[in-house]
């Protein structure tokens, strides 16, 4: 037995021209989504350093009222050295002798890496690059606020008082970075 085949006279299914003329309009909306979905990364990336920060804080209080000595947090590239860009990361460590480094890489508690993202930087207050909390989980000093921008845009801050307790907020207002 024969089986002829007939084909249709018209094709069920999608044509190679339509789907790379669906293709050319997805790439098309792509591209004019990115920007606003970058933006978004930062500002979450920025959020993210914040929370990260306060969480940092904590500890470093909750440690130097628990083992009853002094514990410094400063911004730190490496994990190793005291810096000045908190969104690169930061380290915490005892701080028996009120040094602006460890003086022993065995003094470092805990290193955090911070975010890669380029457009997003936190820097703190001029005259206060770390925070050191005393035994009693005092900071000394006076206030330390750390600022994140993203895009040389104002974000948001961490403030720490004298009394040790951090506090953040966000700013949804377009205002340049100090």
């Amino acid at each position: 037995m024969h089986i002829a085949f007939h084909p249709r006279a018209t094709a069920i299914g999608i044509g190679l021209v339509q789907m790379l003329v669906a293709l050319g309009i997805s790439a098309i909306l792509a591209s004019l989504a990115l920007p606003g979905i970058q933006a978004l990364l930062d500002r979450t990336r920025a959020d993210g350093v914040r929370l990260q920060l306060m969480s940092a804080f904590a500890s470093a209080r909750s440690t130097a009222l628990s083992r009853r000595h002094a514990v410094t947090v400063c911004a730190s590239q490496d994990g190793q050295q005291c810096g000045d860009d908190w969104s690169a990361g930061w380290l915490i460590y005892r701080d028996h002798d009120d040094l602006a480094q460890p003086a022993d890489p065995a003094e470092v508690l805990h290193y955090h890496a911070g975010t890669r993202a380029g457009a997003v930087r936190a820097s703190a207050t001029s005259g206060r690059p770390r925070l050191r909390y005393g035994p009693n989980g005092r900071s000394f000093g006076r206030n330390l606020t750390i600022t994140l921008c993203v895009r040389g845009e104002r974000h948001g801050e961490v403030v720490v008082n004298n009394s040790g307790r951090a506090r953040s907020r966000t700013y949804r207002d377009h205002q340049p970075c100090p």
